[in-house]
Order: structure tokens, then C-alpha cells, then sequence
């Protein structure tokens, strides 16, 4: 009977905390995917090819999110992506562009991130993918998209899971 207590304590405790997939090629990172566009593109044209794709440009929140990101960059290599985040409305008061909210989490590299007429932001791979501010207009980055990741069962043998 204690055994059967454990068992099922334990089985509680793992099944309490979700299994959370991504599947059609995305990654897992705490709660969320992550996927990475082929096609540089302006950031209108990414956050749409981000939409097609049921997320949005990506979203960072935290130091330990960006690192993350910027691995998995690393990964590919030369080229800028870019994220969801914009001071159009307000030069310098950066803002996510799926949620309208303002940036609490900023890691742009020294010098950058308050230059006028250049209102959207860009993991740059030139300064090892610390953000700089570009032209939003001006297709020299690829999409980097993000959307939130679904409950799923451990059977589910197609999809990227992680516990937690």
C-alpha cells in the first residue's frame, strides 16, 4: 500500500506539471516555440510569415529567454532576425508588437537602440546576435517567430516536448 501511495503521488506530481510540445519543426523553451524563417524579409513581411504560422515575431521577456534564442542562432549561422519589438510610436520607448506592451527586458548592444528612423529591432549575428535597431521597411533580416506551446500526452511521438 505505501508503494501504491508513492506511485500515484508521483504520477500526480509529473502529470501536475504538463507536458508542453511543439511539433511542425518548432522548438520547446519554457512554455512557448520557437521557429526560425528561410527568407529575409522586411518586419511586416516577417511578422506576417510569423502569423501564417500561428505565432508572432518573437517576444523576449528575460535575460534566460534570450540566451536561449541567441543559441539557437548561433546554430545558424549569418544572418540578422528579427524580433517583435518597436519604438515607431515613441522614439526610444521600445514596445512588443504583439502586445502592444512596453519592454521590460531590453539587450541591445552598446550604442544602438535609440537612433532615429530606425524603429524596429534585429537579433544582429555581427555582434554575436545582441540587438540593434533597424529600418523596419528595409527586408535584411529573417522572422523569428514565436507562439505559445500546447498540452500534449508523452504517447505524442511528433512533437519537440519538454516537462515543466
Amino acid at each position: 500500500m505505501h508503494s501504491i501511495f508513492h506511485l500515484v503521488f508521483l504520477f500526480g506530481f509529473v502529470q501536475g506539471r504538463g507536458t508542453t510540445c511543439c511539433t511542425d519543426g518548432w522548438l520547446a523553451f519554457e512554455g512557448s516555440c520557437y521557429t526560425f524563417g528561410r527568407d529575409i524579409s522586411s518586419f511586416t513581411v516577417a511578422e506576417q510569415y510569423c502569423r501564417q504560422h500561428g505565432g508572432h515575431l518573437i517576444h523576449v521577456d528575460n535575460a534566460h529567454e534570450n540566451n536561449f534564442i541567441k543559441d539557437r542562432l548561433r546554430d545558424l549561422k549569418s544572418s540578422h532576425y528579427w524580433t517583435g519589438l518597436t519604438d515607431e510610436d515613441i522614439e526610444g520607448e521600445w514596445n512588443w508588437f504583439d502586445t502592444d506592451s512596453n519592454a521590460t527586458f531590453l539587450n541591445f548592444y552598446a550604442g544602438y537602440g535609440h537612433n532615429i528612423n530606425l524603429d524596429c529591432a534585429i537579433f544582429n549575428y555581427g555582434v554575436d546576435f545582441s540587438w540593434t535597431d533597424n529600418d523596419c521597411s528595409t527586408a535584411n533580416a529573417k522572422p523569428a517567430c514565436e507562439r505559445s506551446s500546447e498540452t500534449c500526452s508523452c504517447e505524442s511521438s511528433s512533437a519537440n516536448m519538454i516537462v515543466g
